[in-house]
C-alpha cells in the first residue's frame, strides 16, 4: 500500500469515528426531545382535564350549611356556593334523639324544598336551641342540578 492509500484509509477511519460520535450525540438529543414531547403531551392532557372539570363545575350547584348566632337566636343558613342553580334543595339533620331537632317544623315546611336556589343565594331557618341542645349537627343536603342529577351530600355544622 502506498503512502496516499494509508493516509486515505486513516482519514476514512477518522471520518467513521467522527460520524459514530455525532450519531450517538444525535440519538441522545432525539431521546431528550421525545421525553420533552411526552411531558408536553401529559401537560396538555392535564390542562384539558382541568378545563373540563372547571366547565362541569359551572353546570353544577354546590350547597353549604352554616349554623350561626343572629343576635340572641341561632339560625341555620343553606347557601348555594356553586355556579349553577339548585332545585328542590332540602336539609335533613342526622339526630341521635328526635327531640334534639332544633328546626321548627312549620317554618321548614314553608321554605323547603327550596324550588330554586340561585348561585350565591341562601335560605335561613330559625334554630330553636336550648341549654340541652347539641352544639354541632351532621346533616344531609340534597338538591337537583340543572342537568337533572340528584345530589346528596353530608355536611357538618357547629357553633
Amino acid at each position: 500500500m502506498s503512502q496516499y492509500e494509508l493516509l486515505a484509509t486513516a482519514i476514512a477511519c477518522f471520518a467513521v469515528l467522527v460520524s459514530l460520535i455525532a450519531w450517538n450525540g444525535q440519538r441522545k438529543l432525539q431521546r431528550e426531545a421525545n421525553d420533552l414531547q411526552r411531558a408536553t403531551a401529559k401537560l396538555a392532557e392535564k390542562q384539558l382535564e382541568l378545563l373540563l372539570r372547571e366547565e362541569r363545575g359551572k353546570s353544577v350547584a354546590r350547597l353549604s350549611l352554616d349554623l350561626f348566632r343572629d343576635g340572641k337566636s341561632y339560625r341555620f343558613r343553606l347557601t348555594n356556593v356553586g355556579e349553577a342553580e339548585a332545585r328542590d334543595a332540602e336539609i335533613e339533620l342526622q339526630l341521635q334523639r328526635p327531640e334534639d331537632n332544633p328546626i321548627i317544623a312549620s317554618e321548614y315546611a314553608e321554605k323547603f324544598p327550596a324550588k330554586r336556589l340561585m348561585p350565591g343565594s341562601s335560605v335561613t331557618l330559625i334554630a330553636a336551641m336550648h341549654l340541652g341542645s347539641p352544639s354541632a349537627y351532621n346533616a344531609i343536603l340534597s338538591w337537583t342540578n340543572p342537568d337533572g342529577s340528584r345530589i346528596e351530600e353530608e355536611a357538618y355544622v357547629a357553633l
